[in-house]
């Protein structure tokens, strides 16, 4: 596993190592950057971070700021350690709690631009989850949600709206972006 893109291109991430742990493959990460145009600006969470390989990439792709958020010890050890292989431990900001816990303690004056959602498969949770983000997310920003590719997310939800989906293998990749109040 290593980072794709970007000034860190090239550099090799350590796995969290675990069975309830999913690793994202290389090639799947970088085809979902290149639908997100390749570069990223802005503050980015990474919900259920595991290693946190979505978040360092966007790191790596010009993001300004992650929040990884994981409810397992060796994942934040390992995001830390991660952050440090690439030397952004000072861009990085990590959390041991729940999706729940974390969603329902987001300090309001928070706002990201982009957000990746990757729960373990079994684990359904994804209009939850952009009902409590969408408050805290800038306009224009982009929601990316990894599931099994049996999961077809709607096309509308609240304010957010499907821009791309693609399947790769047994996973299915769904961006949306939050349209700017009218």
């Amino acid at each position: 596993m290593r980072i794709v893109g970007g000034k860190h291109r090239g550099r090799n991430l350590v796995r969290v190592g675990k069975d309830t742990t999913r690793e994202t493959a290389d090639m799947v990460k970088e085809s979902v950057f290149n639908m997100l145009g390749g570069s990223l600006n802005g503050i980015v969470l990474d919900l259920f971070a595991g290693s946190g390989a979505y978040g360092l990439e966007a790191i790596s792709r010009g993001a300004s700021f992650l929040h990884a958020v994981d409810h397992d010890r060796d994942a934040i050890k390992t995001i830390l350690e991660n952050a440090k292989i690439i030397n952004e431990s000072s861009q990085v900001s990590v959390s041991l709690k729940d999706y729940k816990r974390y969603l329902n303690t987001l300090d309001e004056s928070l706002f990201f631009d982009v957000v990746f959602i990757d729960p373990p498969y079994d684990f359904v949770v994804y209009h939850e989850v952009l009902e409590k983000l969408n408050p805290h997310l800038n306009p224009g920003a982009l929601v990316i949600c990894e599931s099994k590719k049996q999961v077809v997310l709607d096309d509308v939800i609240l304010s957010l709206h499907k821009i791309k989906e693609r399947v790769y293998g047994i996973k299915r990749i769904t961006i949306y972006e939050k349209i700017k109040d009218l």
